[in-house]
């Protein structure tokens, strides 16, 4: 629970939420969990539950998000798991033309694949959220220059969390089950501000997307 006057918007977590929290619906192909054999089935399956999902909204002062609808994700490239990395690069490239198509953004998990995320990230107008970034600030000044909005959990780099805009900012737990309070709790003096005004911060970030 939280004396904020905004819930804390989580922006992607794997479990349910305590109260005071408030996250995006969000559907995808994980590459971890890709099937050759449904790949067809399962991106017709996906665009319908894009298609029928909307928004949380968190008070009647803050509409629109992200058109009325879910984030794309987690979606992306791992070449550390052992799912075929064409079979991954098929799955993910659906989803970034669903992306474009439905005018939804894309919540990216991205494993040493950089290189082949900024050739595919070049030439889209959807946003897409680099999920638990832990990279040094080199790096994250390269997703910046190619228009990523970035989000960081519990485990990240204090020098990144500190240099990141303020506008292309989100937290989230991902796999960890506790709150996101202390998160925020965390984050407020990395970056000289308040948990009231970060939180109000990633929800007008949620409404430029």
């Amino acid at each position: 629970m939280n004396n904020h006057p905004f819930p804390l918007l989580n922006i992607h977590t794997h479990h349910p939420l305590p109260e005071g929290e408030v996250t995006v619906p969000a559907f995808g192909l994980h590459p971890w969990y890709l099937d050759s054999h449904r790949l067809a089935d399962e991106l017709s399956g996906l665009k319908q539950h894009l298609m029928n999902a909307t928004t949380l909204q968190p008070s009647p002062s803050l509409t629109g998000g992200v058109g009325g609808g879910a984030f794309i994700g987690e979606c992306g490239l791992d070449r550390v798991c052992s799912t075929p990395y064409a079979l991954q690069l098929s799955a993910f490239e659906a989803q970034i033309a669903l992306s474009e198509e439905l005018h939804r953004p894309l919540l990216l998990h991205c494993v040493r694949a950089l290189d082949d995320v900024l050739r595919l990230k070049r030439g889209t107008t959807q946003p897409w959220i680099w999920h638990g970034f832990r990279g040094k600030p080199q790096q994250l000044h390269q997703l910046l220059d190619h228009g990523f909005y970035v989000s960081f959990g519990f485990r990240h780099n204090a020098d990144s969390l500190r240099l990141c805009p303020p506008d292309h900012l989100f937290l989230e737990t991902d796999d960890s089950p506790a709150p996101i309070a202390p998160l925020y709790a965390t984050v407020a003096p990395i970056r000289e501000t308040t948990v009231t005004d970060l939180c109000q911060q990633v929800w007008q970030n949620l409404q430029m997307l």
